[in-house]
């Protein structure tokens, strides 16, 4: 088993959020590891992937320049 498969349960994730006018529809829905999603919506809240990866792209800027 792979570690990605280990949890087995997973659920739907929209990739434009439901509150940003985001459909339930195929092109927008994309399946998580109920922990992953879980941990995602903790630590970016409703942010879009783009958005999660933009700030990490900064936040590594940011510790990159301190050095």
């Amino acid at each position: 088993m792979k570690k990605w498969e280990r949890a087995g349960k997973t659920n739907k994730h929209h990739i434009r959020p439901r509150h940003r006018k985001g459909k339930s529809k195929v092109e927008n829905l994309i399946r998580l590891d109920i922990n992953r999603h879980a941990a995602f919506h903790l630590i970016f809240g409703n942010m879009t992937f783009v958005e999660a990866a933009n700030l990490l792209l900064r936040v590594d800027a940011m510790k990159r320049r301190e050095r």
